[in-house]
This record gives structure tokens, C-alpha cells and sequence, in this order.
């Protein structure tokens, strides 16, 4: 069965189980490792940080999703004081 959400709701179940991955290098890291459910780029994310997080996740064959607002917004949802512009989503244990 397949259940599909709205992103927002997501990043809100997730960041209450405790499995949100913040920035680009703890994304790298856990996505290297195969650990993530999916990626989230902000519509303001550096070029060069999608190019790079977005190979590692072809490898790993990880499904990527581009968030329609910007790094402040992606951080508003994860209830951070601060610009998100690549979160993952780590897989449950």
C-alpha cells in the first residue's frame, strides 16, 4: 500500500520521531551509508550542494524532492532558528 502526504507533512512526522538529517555534510554521510528515506533541497539551495547531495543519492539510490520554498521556510517547518537548504529523512530503525 502506498500512502502519499504533502512534503510539510513529512518533515513534521519526522522531525517528531526524531529522524531529521540537517546539512549538507550529515546528509552526505547518511546517504553514503544508504540511511535515508529521502532528501529534501530548498528552491534556494546552492547549485553546487544539489549537484554534489544529489549524486550521492543516485548511487544510493535514494528518491530526492525539490521543496517549492526557500531555505527559510524549509527551517520554519523543521522549527529551527536557521536556513535549511538540504534535510534528509533517516530511515526507521
Amino acid at each position: 500500500m502506498v500512502i502519499f502526504m504533502d512534503i510539510g507533512t513529512l518533515i513534521k512526522k519526522a522531525e517528531a520521531d526524531g529522524r531529521l538529517v540537517i546539512g549538507m555534510k550529515s546528509v552526505m554521510s547518511r546517504a553514503g551509508a544508504g540511511n535515508l528515506d529521502n532528501i529534501i533541497f530548498s528552491s534556494n539551495c546552492p547549485a553546487i550542494v544539489k549537484e554534489n547531495v544529489s549524486h550521492e543519492a543516485k548511487l544510493s539510490d535514494i528518491p530526492v524532492i525539490d521543496f517549492e520554498d526557500d531555505s527559510s521556510d524549509l527551517g520554519e517547518i523543521c522549527k529551527k532558528p536557521f536556513m535549511i537548504a538540504v534535510l534528509g529523512i533517516a530511515k526507521k530503525e
